[in-house]
Protein backbone atom coordinates (compact mmCIF):
# COMPACT_ATOMS: atom_id res chain seq x y z
CA UNK A 1 0.00 0.00 0.00
CA UNK A 2 1.36 3.17 -0.68
CA UNK A 3 0.96 6.45 1.56
CA UNK A 4 -0.61 9.47 0.12
CA UNK A 5 -2.13 12.20 1.44
CA UNK A 6 -5.44 13.43 0.01
CA UNK A 7 -7.67 16.81 1.45
CA UNK A 8 -10.08 14.38 3.26
CA UNK A 9 -7.13 12.83 5.08
CA UNK A 10 -5.80 16.09 6.18
CA UNK A 11 -9.24 17.42 7.62
CA UNK A 12 -8.94 14.44 9.65
CA UNK A 13 -5.47 15.44 10.82
CA UNK A 14 -6.56 18.92 11.16
CA UNK A 15 -9.30 18.00 13.38
CA UNK A 16 -7.06 15.32 15.36
CA UNK A 17 -4.87 18.75 16.58
CA UNK A 18 -7.61 20.54 16.73
CA UNK A 19 -8.95 18.14 19.45
CA UNK A 20 -5.25 17.92 21.05
CA UNK A 21 -5.31 21.95 22.02
CA UNK A 22 -9.14 21.63 22.71
CA UNK A 23 -8.48 19.20 25.22
CA UNK A 24 -5.38 21.17 27.04
CA UNK A 25 -7.72 24.22 26.75
CA UNK A 26 -10.79 22.17 28.25
CA UNK A 27 -7.84 20.47 31.24
CA UNK A 28 -6.95 24.14 31.77
CA UNK A 29 -10.45 26.04 32.09
CA UNK A 30 -11.74 28.59 34.95
CA UNK A 31 -14.77 28.30 36.75
CA UNK A 32 -18.18 25.86 35.62
CA UNK A 33 -17.57 22.56 36.79
CA UNK A 34 -13.39 21.11 36.96
CA UNK A 35 -14.10 17.31 37.13
CA UNK A 36 -16.82 17.95 33.63
CA UNK A 37 -14.03 19.67 31.94
CA UNK A 38 -11.56 17.05 32.89
CA UNK A 39 -14.45 14.13 31.33
CA UNK A 40 -14.87 16.12 28.41
CA UNK A 41 -11.66 16.65 27.88
CA UNK A 42 -10.54 13.02 27.82
CA UNK A 43 -13.79 12.54 25.49
CA UNK A 44 -12.29 15.08 22.95
CA UNK A 45 -8.64 13.27 23.46
CA UNK A 46 -10.51 10.35 22.22
CA UNK A 47 -12.02 11.58 19.58
CA UNK A 48 -8.42 13.12 18.46
CA UNK A 49 -6.99 10.01 18.66
CA UNK A 50 -9.69 8.28 16.44
CA UNK A 51 -9.53 10.62 14.45
CA UNK A 52 -5.22 10.84 13.97
CA UNK A 53 -5.40 6.53 13.38
CA UNK A 54 -7.93 7.12 10.60
CA UNK A 55 -6.06 9.78 9.26
CA UNK A 56 -2.97 7.35 9.12
CA UNK A 57 -5.13 4.51 7.30
CA UNK A 58 -7.02 6.63 4.90
CA UNK A 59 -3.33 8.02 4.47
CA UNK A 60 -1.91 4.81 4.00
CA UNK A 61 1.01 5.36 6.62
CA UNK A 62 -0.51 2.95 9.08
CA UNK A 63 1.29 0.09 7.62
CA UNK A 64 4.33 1.67 9.39
CA UNK A 65 2.62 1.91 12.65
CA UNK A 66 0.50 -1.51 12.80
CA UNK A 67 0.79 -1.67 16.54
CA UNK A 68 -1.48 1.34 16.47
CA UNK A 69 -4.02 -0.09 15.04
CA UNK A 70 -4.45 -2.54 18.01
CA UNK A 71 -4.68 0.55 19.97
CA UNK A 72 -7.41 1.46 17.95
CA UNK A 73 -9.91 -1.71 18.20
CA UNK A 74 -9.71 -1.51 22.54
CA UNK A 75 -10.13 2.68 22.99
CA UNK A 76 -13.70 1.83 21.60
CA UNK A 77 -14.35 0.37 25.35
CA UNK A 78 -13.37 4.44 26.54
CA UNK A 79 -16.54 6.09 24.44
CA UNK A 80 -19.34 4.92 26.44
CA UNK A 81 -18.26 5.26 30.11
CA UNK A 82 -16.46 8.90 29.29
CA UNK A 83 -19.98 9.77 27.62
CA UNK A 84 -21.48 8.51 30.59
CA UNK A 85 -19.30 9.94 33.16
CA UNK A 86 -19.48 13.64 31.90
CA UNK A 87 -23.28 13.28 31.99
CA UNK A 88 -23.52 12.25 35.35
CA UNK A 89 -21.24 15.18 36.34
CA UNK A 90 -23.42 17.68 34.93
CA UNK A 91 -26.57 15.80 36.23
CA UNK A 92 -25.66 14.82 39.42
CA UNK A 93 -27.45 16.87 42.60
CA UNK A 94 -25.02 18.12 45.24
CA UNK A 95 -21.75 17.45 42.77
CA UNK A 96 -20.01 14.73 41.45
CA UNK A 97 -17.13 12.94 42.86
CA UNK A 98 -14.68 10.50 40.74
CA UNK A 99 -14.01 7.53 42.99
CA UNK A 100 -13.49 4.08 43.34
CA UNK A 101 -16.89 3.21 41.87
CA UNK A 102 -16.30 5.08 38.78
CA UNK A 103 -13.38 3.08 38.46
CA UNK A 104 -15.20 0.38 37.44
CA UNK A 105 -16.17 1.65 34.12
CA UNK A 106 -13.37 1.00 32.61
CA UNK A 107 -12.85 -2.49 33.55
CA UNK A 108 -13.88 -3.94 30.18
CA UNK A 109 -10.97 -1.64 28.64
CA UNK A 110 -8.37 -2.85 31.27
CA UNK A 111 -9.92 -6.66 29.74
CA UNK A 112 -9.09 -5.70 26.21
CA UNK A 113 -6.06 -4.51 26.82
CA UNK A 114 -5.22 -7.72 28.46
CA UNK A 115 -6.60 -10.03 25.56
CA UNK A 116 -5.33 -7.68 22.91
CA UNK A 117 -1.71 -7.18 24.38
CA UNK A 118 -0.10 -10.67 22.59
CA UNK A 119 -1.07 -8.75 19.49
CA UNK A 120 1.85 -6.34 19.84
CA UNK A 121 4.56 -8.87 20.18
CA UNK A 122 3.30 -9.91 16.37
CA UNK A 123 5.77 -9.23 13.43
CA UNK A 124 4.91 -6.68 10.78
CA UNK A 125 3.62 -9.24 8.50
CA UNK A 126 1.77 -11.34 11.04
CA UNK A 127 0.14 -7.34 11.40
CA UNK A 128 -0.55 -6.76 7.94
CA UNK A 129 -2.12 -10.56 7.21
CA UNK A 130 -4.43 -9.75 10.31
CA UNK A 131 -5.71 -6.69 10.01
CA UNK A 132 -5.50 -6.60 6.21
CA UNK A 133 -5.39 -10.16 4.67
CA UNK A 134 -2.43 -9.28 2.34
CA UNK A 135 -1.25 -12.76 1.73
CA UNK A 136 -4.87 -14.30 1.94
CA UNK A 137 -6.74 -15.76 5.31
CA UNK A 138 -5.01 -15.38 7.68
CA UNK A 139 -2.76 -18.02 8.75
CA UNK A 140 -4.05 -21.21 11.47
CA UNK A 141 -1.22 -19.84 13.69
CA UNK A 142 -3.10 -16.72 14.27
CA UNK A 143 -6.99 -18.00 14.57
CA UNK A 144 -6.31 -17.06 18.38
CA UNK A 145 -5.98 -13.41 17.46
CA UNK A 146 -8.56 -13.03 15.11
CA UNK A 147 -10.95 -14.19 17.47
CA UNK A 148 -9.51 -11.62 20.17
CA UNK A 149 -10.11 -8.49 17.76
CA UNK A 150 -13.70 -9.73 16.89
CA UNK A 151 -14.93 -10.28 19.81
CA UNK A 152 -12.86 -7.09 21.48
CA UNK A 153 -14.30 -5.29 18.47
CA UNK A 154 -18.32 -6.89 19.09
CA UNK A 155 -18.19 -6.33 22.92
CA UNK A 156 -17.32 -2.40 22.38
CA UNK A 157 -20.06 -2.22 19.75
CA UNK A 158 -22.82 -3.47 22.60
CA UNK A 159 -20.91 -1.18 25.35
CA UNK A 160 -21.28 1.73 23.12
CA UNK A 161 -24.77 1.30 22.84
CA UNK A 162 -25.52 0.18 26.32
CA UNK A 163 -23.91 3.94 27.74
CA UNK A 164 -25.93 5.85 25.05
CA UNK A 165 -28.93 4.56 26.31
CA UNK A 166 -28.38 5.10 29.69
CA UNK A 167 -26.75 8.23 29.21
CA UNK A 168 -29.78 9.45 27.35
CA UNK A 169 -32.20 8.13 29.86
CA UNK A 170 -30.17 9.99 32.70
CA UNK A 171 -30.56 13.39 30.55
CA UNK A 172 -34.09 12.76 30.72
CA UNK A 173 -34.20 12.36 34.41
CA UNK A 174 -32.26 15.15 34.63
CA UNK A 175 -34.73 17.17 32.75
CA UNK A 176 -37.53 16.63 35.34
CA UNK A 177 -35.30 16.94 38.30
CA UNK A 178 -34.25 20.69 37.28
CA UNK A 179 -37.75 21.61 36.73
CA UNK A 180 -38.69 20.25 40.24
CA UNK A 181 -36.02 22.93 41.84
CA UNK A 182 -35.46 25.95 39.65
CA UNK A 183 -38.12 28.73 37.72
CA UNK A 184 -35.66 28.89 34.92
CA UNK A 185 -34.10 26.99 32.39
CA UNK A 186 -32.33 28.83 29.93
CA UNK A 187 -29.01 28.08 30.70
CA UNK A 188 -29.11 24.94 32.62
CA UNK A 189 -31.62 22.34 30.15
CA UNK A 190 -28.61 21.58 28.69
CA UNK A 191 -30.06 21.11 25.40
CA UNK A 192 -26.92 21.48 23.75
CA UNK A 193 -25.89 17.93 25.96
CA UNK A 194 -28.97 16.36 24.11
CA UNK A 195 -27.96 17.27 20.90
CA UNK A 196 -24.67 16.08 21.60
CA UNK A 197 -26.13 12.41 22.66
CA UNK A 198 -28.09 12.33 19.85
CA UNK A 199 -24.68 13.18 17.15
CA UNK A 200 -23.11 10.60 19.59
CA UNK A 201 -26.31 8.40 18.53
CA UNK A 202 -25.88 9.33 14.61
CA UNK A 203 -22.02 8.28 14.59
CA UNK A 204 -22.52 5.24 16.26
CA UNK A 205 -25.13 4.17 13.50
CA UNK A 206 -22.96 5.43 10.90
CA UNK A 207 -20.56 3.07 12.07
CA UNK A 208 -22.14 0.08 12.40
CA UNK A 209 -23.09 0.65 9.00
CA UNK A 210 -19.72 1.11 7.82
CA UNK A 211 -19.33 -2.43 9.86
CA UNK A 212 -21.94 -4.73 9.31
CA UNK A 213 -24.06 -2.96 6.30
CA UNK A 214 -21.58 -1.76 4.07
CA UNK A 215 -20.88 -4.97 2.33
CA UNK A 216 -24.76 -5.94 2.77
CA UNK A 217 -26.30 -3.54 0.89
CA UNK A 218 -23.55 -2.25 -1.31
CA UNK A 219 -22.92 0.96 0.02
CA UNK A 220 -19.99 2.70 -0.63
CA UNK A 221 -17.45 2.11 2.10
CA UNK A 222 -16.26 5.92 1.55
CA UNK A 223 -19.25 7.18 1.88
CA UNK A 224 -19.94 5.88 5.06
CA UNK A 225 -16.45 6.53 6.13
CA UNK A 226 -16.68 10.34 5.88
CA UNK A 227 -18.92 10.39 9.23
CA UNK A 228 -15.28 11.38 10.35
CA UNK A 229 -15.79 14.45 9.41
CA UNK A 230 -18.80 14.67 11.68
CA UNK A 231 -16.55 13.95 14.37
CA UNK A 232 -14.59 16.56 13.78
CA UNK A 233 -17.76 18.99 13.82
CA UNK A 234 -18.23 17.51 16.95
CA UNK A 235 -14.89 17.98 18.50
CA UNK A 236 -15.55 21.68 17.77
CA UNK A 237 -19.09 21.59 19.57
CA UNK A 238 -18.10 19.74 22.51
CA UNK A 239 -15.52 22.14 23.58
CA UNK A 240 -17.28 25.10 22.75
CA UNK A 241 -20.27 24.48 24.48
CA UNK A 242 -18.48 22.65 26.93
CA UNK A 243 -16.16 25.23 28.27
CA UNK A 244 -19.72 27.52 28.17
CA UNK A 245 -22.05 25.32 30.56
CA UNK A 246 -22.32 26.29 33.81
CA UNK A 247 -22.09 24.42 37.56
CA UNK A 248 -25.95 23.62 37.68
CA UNK A 249 -26.12 21.30 40.89
CA UNK A 250 -22.87 22.68 42.55
CA UNK A 251 -21.46 21.48 45.64
CA UNK A 252 -20.20 22.98 48.54
CA UNK A 253 -18.75 20.99 51.38
CA UNK A 254 -19.96 23.21 54.12
CA UNK A 255 -23.17 23.25 53.50
CA UNK A 256 -25.76 21.34 55.92
CA UNK A 257 -27.76 19.19 54.45
CA UNK A 258 -31.35 20.82 54.56
CA UNK A 259 -33.72 19.05 57.74
CA UNK A 260 -35.86 22.19 58.44
CA UNK A 261 -39.03 20.53 59.15
CA UNK A 262 -42.36 22.62 57.97
CA UNK A 263 -44.12 24.79 59.93
CA UNK A 264 -47.62 23.80 60.39
CA UNK A 265 -49.86 27.12 58.59
CA UNK A 266 -53.17 28.10 60.70
CA UNK A 267 -55.68 27.40 58.69
CA UNK A 268 -58.22 25.11 57.97
CA UNK A 269 -59.31 24.80 54.95
CA UNK A 270 -59.15 22.20 52.11
CA UNK A 271 -58.29 21.55 48.75
CA UNK A 272 -58.77 18.71 45.79
CA UNK A 273 -57.63 15.05 47.22
CA UNK A 274 -53.89 14.37 45.64
CA UNK A 275 -52.72 12.85 42.68
CA UNK A 276 -52.70 9.27 43.60
CA UNK A 277 -49.70 8.96 40.83
CA UNK A 278 -47.74 11.56 43.47
CA UNK A 279 -48.80 10.14 46.59
CA UNK A 280 -47.24 7.15 45.32
CA UNK A 281 -44.07 8.64 44.88
CA UNK A 282 -43.89 10.22 48.54
CA UNK A 283 -45.60 7.05 50.02
CA UNK A 284 -42.34 7.46 52.38
CA UNK A 285 -42.72 10.60 53.13
CA UNK A 286 -42.97 11.93 56.82
CA UNK A 287 -45.40 14.66 55.11
CA UNK A 288 -49.15 13.88 55.57
CA UNK A 289 -52.02 14.85 53.88
CA UNK A 290 -53.72 17.42 56.13
CA UNK A 291 -50.53 18.95 56.69
CA UNK A 292 -49.26 19.19 53.43
CA UNK A 293 -52.99 21.15 52.49
CA UNK A 294 -52.21 23.46 54.87
CA UNK A 295 -48.74 24.39 53.49
CA UNK A 296 -49.74 24.61 50.47
CA UNK A 297 -51.89 27.26 51.41
CA UNK A 298 -49.51 29.03 53.53
CA UNK A 299 -47.51 28.81 49.96
CA UNK A 300 -50.58 30.53 48.27
CA UNK A 301 -50.70 33.18 50.42
CA UNK A 302 -47.18 33.94 50.57
CA UNK A 303 -46.89 33.74 46.76
CA UNK A 304 -50.00 36.44 46.57
CA UNK A 305 -48.51 38.55 49.80
CA UNK A 306 -44.69 38.61 48.23
CA UNK A 307 -44.86 37.83 44.94
CA UNK A 308 -41.51 36.25 44.95
CA UNK A 309 -42.14 34.85 41.42
CA UNK A 310 -41.26 38.14 40.09
CA UNK A 311 -37.45 36.87 41.16
CA UNK A 312 -36.19 35.61 37.67
CA UNK A 313 -33.21 33.37 39.92
CA UNK A 314 -35.91 31.75 42.38
CA UNK A 315 -35.06 28.44 43.19
CA UNK A 316 -36.85 25.79 45.28
CA UNK A 317 -34.19 26.11 47.99
CA UNK A 318 -34.75 29.85 48.21
CA UNK A 319 -38.33 29.69 48.38
CA UNK A 320 -39.00 27.02 51.33
CA UNK A 321 -36.44 29.13 53.17
CA UNK A 322 -38.42 32.42 52.74
CA UNK A 323 -41.74 29.50 54.03
CA UNK A 324 -39.09 28.31 56.80
CA UNK A 325 -39.96 24.83 55.68
CA UNK A 326 -38.05 21.57 53.69
CA UNK A 327 -37.12 21.65 50.16
CA UNK A 328 -38.49 18.37 49.81
CA UNK A 329 -41.62 18.94 51.98
CA UNK A 330 -42.13 22.05 49.65
CA UNK A 331 -41.51 19.85 46.29
CA UNK A 332 -43.99 17.33 47.70
CA UNK A 333 -46.68 19.96 47.82
CA UNK A 334 -46.29 21.51 45.04
CA UNK A 335 -46.52 18.42 43.31
CA UNK A 336 -49.48 16.56 45.52
CA UNK A 337 -51.47 19.60 45.54
CA UNK A 338 -50.81 21.93 42.47
CA UNK A 339 -50.00 19.07 39.84
CA UNK A 340 -47.01 20.89 38.99
CA UNK A 341 -43.35 20.77 39.53
CA UNK A 342 -41.94 24.01 41.23
CA UNK A 343 -41.43 25.18 36.89
CA UNK A 344 -44.35 25.33 36.00
CA UNK A 345 -45.89 25.89 39.14
CA UNK A 346 -43.69 29.57 39.23
CA UNK A 347 -44.28 30.35 36.03
CA UNK A 348 -48.00 30.10 36.42
CA UNK A 349 -48.07 32.89 38.89
CA UNK A 350 -45.68 34.79 36.25
CA UNK A 351 -47.77 34.36 33.53
CA UNK A 352 -50.96 36.08 35.77
CA UNK A 353 -48.93 38.62 36.09
CA UNK A 354 -47.99 39.08 32.73
CA UNK A 355 -51.81 38.98 31.68
CA UNK A 356 -52.30 41.75 34.47
CA UNK A 357 -50.21 44.13 32.24
CA UNK A 358 -51.21 43.27 28.87
CA UNK A 359 -54.77 43.45 29.53
CA UNK A 360 -54.33 46.93 31.20
CA UNK A 361 -51.46 48.21 29.31
CA UNK A 362 -51.94 51.76 30.83
CA UNK A 363 -51.02 50.45 34.31
CA UNK A 364 -47.11 50.40 33.16
CA UNK A 365 -45.18 49.50 30.33
CA UNK A 366 -46.78 48.67 27.08
CA UNK A 367 -43.53 46.60 25.30
CA UNK A 368 -43.86 42.99 25.71
CA UNK A 369 -39.82 42.61 26.35
CA UNK A 370 -40.59 44.81 29.52
CA UNK A 371 -43.38 42.90 30.67
CA UNK A 372 -41.61 39.72 30.51
CA UNK A 373 -39.16 40.69 32.46
CA UNK A 374 -41.07 42.68 35.08
CA UNK A 375 -43.01 39.54 35.39
CA UNK A 376 -40.24 37.66 36.14
CA UNK A 377 -38.89 35.70 32.75
CA UNK A 378 -35.44 35.88 31.52
CA UNK A 379 -35.95 36.30 28.04
CA UNK A 380 -39.10 36.65 25.85
CA UNK A 381 -38.33 33.79 24.15
CA UNK A 382 -39.18 31.78 27.32
CA UNK A 383 -41.91 33.76 28.08
CA UNK A 384 -43.44 33.58 24.63
CA UNK A 385 -42.99 29.45 25.43
CA UNK A 386 -44.31 29.14 28.76
CA UNK A 387 -47.34 31.94 28.15
CA UNK A 388 -48.63 29.71 24.60
CA UNK A 389 -48.05 26.34 26.58
CA UNK A 390 -50.62 28.00 29.28
CA UNK A 391 -53.26 29.54 27.64
CA UNK A 392 -52.93 28.24 23.97
CA UNK A 393 -52.11 31.75 22.28
CA UNK A 394 -49.45 34.12 22.08
CA UNK A 395 -49.17 37.28 24.45
CA UNK A 396 -50.18 39.44 20.93
CA UNK A 397 -53.23 37.43 20.05
CA UNK A 398 -54.18 37.72 24.35
CA UNK A 399 -53.42 41.15 24.20
CA UNK A 400 -56.27 41.37 21.02
CA UNK A 401 -58.44 39.08 22.55
CA UNK A 402 -59.06 40.92 25.45
CA UNK A 403 -59.48 44.16 24.01
CA UNK A 404 -61.71 43.40 21.73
Amino acid sequence: MEATVDLYSTILLLGAAHGLFLALALINAKGGNPTSHRLLALLTLLFSIDLGLEFLEQSRHITAYLRFAVIDINIDFLFGPLTYLYVCSLTTRGGFRFGAKQWLHFLPFAAGFLLLFPLIKLDSHQLLNLFFQEGGDPHQELLWAEVATISVGLLSIIQMAIYLVVSIRRLFRHQRLIQDHFSSLERISLIWLRNLLIALAVLYLLYIADLFLADLFAFSEQLISYHYLMIVVVIYSMGYLGLRQPAIFSYRPNEAPDTTEPVEPTSHETTENPDPVQTKKYQRSALDNETSILLYEALQAHMDREKSHLDSKLTLAQLAKQLAISSNYLSQVINEQAGQNFFDFINSYRINEAKQSLINPSQGDTNILSIALNAGFNSKSAFYTAFKRQTGQTPTQFRKSSAS
